[in-house]
């Protein structure tokens, strides 16, 4: 606390959830600008905290977000019968909808493996007379027809080559096709084999230069071969929370690549995917089934439309979680009008105050953090290479934190005195990492310039 950048003065309020709409802070328990260094004192709605007075009545509202729209609910990564050889047959787009919709979702990507689909997803054999052969997208027209105003699914792709033997890294790319009336979904064949010919960063060009929002998924995990290698740095997002195991020591690790991203100057989006393959399968799942919808990405958006949803992404006004609601990160000036939310940029000199909102709909097993991150402009020891699974060091320093034990709203102020290049981000995390952690959730950073 008190590093350079960010003095940890900061408010909890049960006062006010996380908001749905663009509609500034209303009722909030509000910081003062006078407020001192390391002071934390919790006050009512329609009252601002002093350090050294108490609570005293609450001046001038604070300024609206000034990005139209609400937050959307989907999942990223998911897997469908007919498409992957590993779904257990229980998972036509059909179902996939019904439980997406009954879990509370709003879109669904499906990222059907790039190696099978097409090809004969009965057999995990590596049969050289079907490699490479397409189609990439046998649902496009089917997740069309099963897309309303009220929910869309959208036929993606996860490239996936592999080494052989399966011990060296090479990755998984999911690939979200931006533009659905110009992709040439028919003509797209992505090439993943044989074995060991085809790079992670190869796969990713591929995903690149056929129109996708690039993400690369589960880029540190147990399984060697799915770890990504690291040869081209060009994707669009990463993915910060994959469902299997939970919140685990290797999403963690994640962060810490994607935190190294930011501190290069790289708007790398954070994202989440429950990498479900088995719909029916109920929350909270287990190691190696994880259940739809666990996590969320959450995208605020103009409105359910993809394109609205893209843009939503590029811009990385995105939350990642399972708490139930998004965890939301806003910027104030002094004067408290609003500057910036996650994705955003705001001047240094203008930041005053950082806002974090969000929700637990049950209470954890185990007491949670709240961390507030500082990511520095070149603070990061890269180690990131092709023969190696050991993650940068990022240089991010926690700020402020404190413990979230309880089911319900959060609503946190810390002060902000930004410099130039810095990044900031949020996440409720288990204390340390292990297996099967639940109720985390991930707010992507805000820029200061």
């Amino acid at each position: 606390m008190g590093r350079r950048g960010w003095v940890a003065a900061a408010v909890l309020c049960g006062c006010g959830g996380a908001s749905s709409e663009a509609d500034g802070p209303v009722d909030a328990a509000a910081p003062d600008a006078a407020a001192a260094p390391d002071a934390a004192e919790p006050c009512g709605p329609g009252t601002e905290p002093h350090a050294d007075a108490g609570c005293g009545t609450q001046p001038a509202a604070w300024g609206e977000r000034a990005v139209a729209g609400r937050w959307y609910a989907g999942d990223l990564h998911v897997h469908a019968t007919g498409a992957s050889n590993d779904t257990g047959g229980d998972s036509p787009p059909e179902d996939i909808k019904a439980v997406a919709v009954e879990r509370g979702l709003d879109f669904v990507l499906l990222t059907d493996h790039s190696n099978s689909t097409g090809s004969d997803p009965s057999t995990r054999d590596e049969l050289p007379e079907l490699f490479n052969r397409g189609p990439e997208f046998p649902y496009w027209e089917r997740a069309a027809e099963l897309s309303d105003p009220t929910f869309l699914m959208i036929d993606g792709n996860e490239l996936s080559p592999v080494a052989e033997p399966p011990n060296a890294s090479r990755g998984h790319v999911g690939c979200a096709p931006r533009d659905l009336a110009a992709f040439d979904w028919r003509g797209v064949v992505f090439t993943d084999r044989p074995m060991s010919a085809v790079t992670g960063g190869e796969a990713l060009a591929q995903a690149r230069a056929a129109g996708c929002f690039t993400t690369v998924n589960h880029a540190y995990s147990p399984a060697i071969w799915i770890n990504y290698d690291w040869t081209d740095r060009d994707y669009d997002a990463l993915e910060v929370w994959n469902g299997g195991a939970g919140f685990d020591l290797y999403d963690r690790m994640v962060v810490e690549a994607w935190a190294c991203d930011l501190s290069q100057g790289r708007r790398v989006v954070g994202v989440g995917g429950s990498d479900n393959h088995r719909v029916h399968i109920e929350p909270p799942g287990t190691t190696l089934d994880p259940p739809l919808g666990q996590p969320v990405t959450w995208v605020w958006a103009a409105d359910l439309t993809w394109p609205a949803i893209v843009a939503g992404l590029d811009a990385g006004r995105v939350a990642v979680g399972d708490t139930g609601a998004p965890l939301e990160l806003d910027v104030y000036g002094a004067d408290r009008a609003w500057l910036a939310m996650s994705g955003g940029e705001f001047a240094a000199a203008d930041g005053r105050w950082l806002r974090v909102r969000g929700a637990l709909a049950e209470a954890p097993a185990r007491a949670r953090v709240l961390r507030v991150y500082r990511v520095a402009a070149g603070g990061c020891d890269d180690r990131r290479a092709a023969d190696s699974v050991m993650p940068p060091v990022s240089g991010m320093t926690v700020v402020h934190e404190q413990p979230v034990a309880e089911a319900g709203a959060l609503d946190v102020f810390v002060a902000v005195e930004a410099a130039a290049g810095d990044a900031f981000l949020a996440l409720v995390e288990p204390p340390r990492p292990a297996l099967n952690e639940r109720h985390a959730a991930i707010a992507n950073p805000v820029f200061a310039r």
